[in-house]
């Protein structure tokens, strides 16, 4: 059976998929398509043809050009001019084609939509898929991945549904919206890890004796999931299929997984936990192996680590090995500021090629790292911050904004904190705190002064909420009861903080603050302004 794997737009086209890439490892053959390089791409030439949209086409172009082989690609100003013509493009027509892609469905879409989608699909229908798998990592990637299974639909083709955005309520992709009967659209849902369903459906398994799927007979069965539990059953991820040369990026970055799930998963609000059944990782020998594999195959040396967080004790035993193999390359990856990330370990880790940390700091103030048990301190933080600029690592830090109780005077300590760590600090992104069905804060809302909480849509398990104030019991010895202390006195108060906040996180962006987004570019520069760039 020819199978068909697409990764449906949108985010930014600087690297190939991750998820598909180990798909057809494991599956050993079929077909990728990356729908959202090609989606990019397309649309840079149907720029002038699309009604309403901001910007000159030819600027556009030009700034694609730079994006994936600019001679100075590596002169900020020249980044910067080119990186913001690219976004304000981008995210100006994106909410229009996901609006088009409903219309799509009914018929009712505009031409250039249409050519659009009929551009991106011509390559798989001359591949004559005998099945077809969607790959949903984003939410916002829904409509597009609707519209564009509506199509393959239409030639007969059986659709299949998967990502890791599916653990919530994947029974609603088989459901009617808005007079459209998505059951009509997908075949199949995938709602865990999808190796296995999508082998036996190819092998020609009966649905009733798949894992982890939902399928519509007469009624909805959804079958339990099940993992791989050695994950180096999985082989190296296979990047054939893409035009690696084709990316809004001056080299190639391969994004890599060593583990699955996140060996902390105590974090209030998060729920990553819930799209794998448990915390696995590879054996240092698989990765190390796979690294040699992608360096040689596809003369790589930039890669992602791709996993939720690495363990401080994975990262010396990891980094020992890269050094212990000689392997020249470069590479980032997601960490948590502990005081298990020593100057020692990160000192061993720029030797192994680590040029950027992405640092879950989330808060300045320790009552908010409490709250979140985030297990960490403040202190911690600003050590681990430091001691990673002195090892020559560049350091991107998350920040949450509008965390349930938090005042004024904590979000003001927030920025101090940003600023009093400036010179540690290479990217700060900030995104605003959502409550999300399965996270401990919704579960037990009572305990962060949440008083209230509306049902979530179908699809998305952010759901709105009101607050009051935190216990006191929550608070440090000594505190003031947080409900003596108005959230925010006015809701110019909390615009003001709001704007503060985010031109801070400009301020203190060293470069670039597009590199929040453009994270693999990132990489790059901090390796191209190291002691010892590639």
């Amino acid at each position: 059976m020819r199978c068909a794997l697409l990764f449906p737009p949108s985010m930014p086209p600087t690297s190939p998929p991750c998820g598909i890439a180990y798909l057809k490892a494991f599956l050993g053959s079929g077909k990728n398509f990356d729908l959202n390089l090609a989606y990019h791409d397309i649309l840079v030439d149907l720029a002038p043809d699309i009604p309403g949209i901001e910007g000159e086409p030819e600027n556009l172009k030009e700034a694609v050009a730079f994006l994936k082989r600019g001679t100075n690609f590596y002169d900020p100003d020249q980044y910067n001019d080119h990186i913001s013509v690219f976004f304000e493009f981008f995210n100006s027509i994106y909410p229009y084609i996901q609006e088009q892609s409903i219309k799509y469905i009914t018929d009712s879409a505009d031409d250039s939509i249409v050519s659009l989608f009929e551009k991106m699909l011509s390559p798989l229908r001359t591949y004559h898929p005998d099945i077809v798998g969607f790959s949903q990592l984003m939410l916002p990637q829904r409509e597009l991945i609707m519209a564009l299974a509506h199509a393959v639909k239409a030639c007969d083709i059986p659709v299949v549904l998967g990502g890791a955005s599916l653990w919530y309520n994947p029974e609603a992709y088989l459901s009617c919206v808005n007079h459209i009967d998505l059951s009509q659209i997908f075949d199949v849902i995938v709602y865990g890890e999808g190796e296995i369903p999508l082998k036996l459906l190819i092998q020609g398994e009966p649905l009733e004796h798949i894992p982890g799927i939902i399928y519509n007979s007469h009624t909805l069965i959804k079958n339990e999931r099940e993992c791989i539990h050695d994950l180096d059953e999985i082989p190296c991820p296979d990047f054939t299929d893409f035009p690696l040369r084709g990316y809004y990026s001056p080299e190639i970055v391969l994004p890599l997984l060593t583990s699955r799930g996140c060996y902390w998963g105590k974090c209030t609000f998060c729920t990553h936990h819930k799209s794998y059944n448990m915390y696995r990782s590879n054996s240092i020998e698989h990765v190390i192996s796979t690294i040699k594999t992608l360096q040689k195959k596809y003369n790589a040396s930039y890669f992602l680590i791709a996993d939720e967080m690495v363990h401080p004790h994975r990262f010396e035993q990891l980094a020992s090995s890269i050094q212990k193999e000689d392997l020249m390359i470069r590479m980032y990856s997601e960490a948590k500021p502990t005081n298990q990330v020593t100057l020692p370990l990160l000192q061993n880790m720029y030797a192994a090629g680590v040029r950027v940390l992405l640092w879950g700091v989330e808060s300045g103030t320790q009552r908010i790292l409490d709250l979140m048990e985030k297990g960490t301190t403040v202190s911690e933080i600003e050590s681990v911050l430091r001691h990673s600029n002195t090892a020559g690592i560049w350091n991107m830090v998350f920040m949450m904004v509008n965390y349930p109780t938090q005042t004024v005077k904590e979000s003001e300590h927030d920025i101090q904190f940003l600023q009093k760590n400036a010179p540690y600090i290479h990217t700060v992104t900030r995104s605003p705190f959502q409550l999300q069905v399965g996270s401990h804060m919704y579960e037990n809302p009572e305990k962060f002064g949440i008083t209230h909480i509306e049902p979530a849509d179908q699809f998305s398990p952010v759901c709105e909420y009101s607050t009051r104030h935190a216990p006191e019991s929550d608070l440090p010895a000594g505190s003031p009861a947080i409900s003596d202390v108005p959230l925010y006195p006015d809701i110019s108060s909390k615009d003001y903080l709001s704007k503060k906040y985010a031109v801070e996180c400009i301020v203190l962006s060293d470069i670039s603050w597009y590199f929040g987004k453009m994270r693999d570019h990132l990489l790059l520069y901090a390796d191209s302004l190291s002691d010892d760039p590639l």
